[in-house]
């Protein structure tokens, strides 16, 4: 990849991490470093608003990640947004309780004329998969930011 690319998608990546609310306020962070075309890695530090009753990570937190990271993995080859349309999480086995972070890795499976599908597993750093879910996604015209 050329330098050029890469410090605008470093751009891009920034810009979004600072000027999107709801990624602030759940604090994603995306591993640039781990990034690569159709390919994606987001990280989210748990704290205790993510918590349910039970005292294990709530599965909106879950699908939130899943649905973020692939959009990401679209997004590191192509400039459209994207609009959710489909999303399907399974929740394979519970967070261990001294886990200390999440991390979702992305992967674009098609990036058709109108349909996007990306497939995304979650770990607790760098435990098993906890979750794992599939993200079906319509082109927008509209800009990404």
């Amino acid at each position: 990849m050329a330098v050029g690319k890469r410090c605008g998608r470093a751009n891009m990546i920034q810009q979004f991490q600072h000027e999107n609310p709801f990624w602030a306020w759940m604090g994603f962070t995306i591993d640039e470093h781990a990034m690569a075309l159709g390919n994606a890695v987001v990280r989210v530090k748990i704290r205790p608003e993510f918590l349910q009753h039970q005292r294990l990570i709530h599965g909106g937190v879950m699908s939130a990640l899943v649905d973020s990271c692939g959009a990401w993995a679209f997004a590191m080859n192509h400039e459209e947004s994207l609009r959710t349309i489909n999303l399907a999480v399974q929740y394979l086995d519970p967070t261990p309780p001294d886990a200390e972070e999440l991390v979702a890795r992305g992967t674009l499976v098609r990036a058709g004329r109108r349909i996007v599908v990306a497939d995304v597993s979650v770990s607790a750093g760098h435990e098993e998969m906890v979750a794992r879910g599939q993200v079906l996604y319509s082109r927008a015209s509209s800009p990404r930011f």
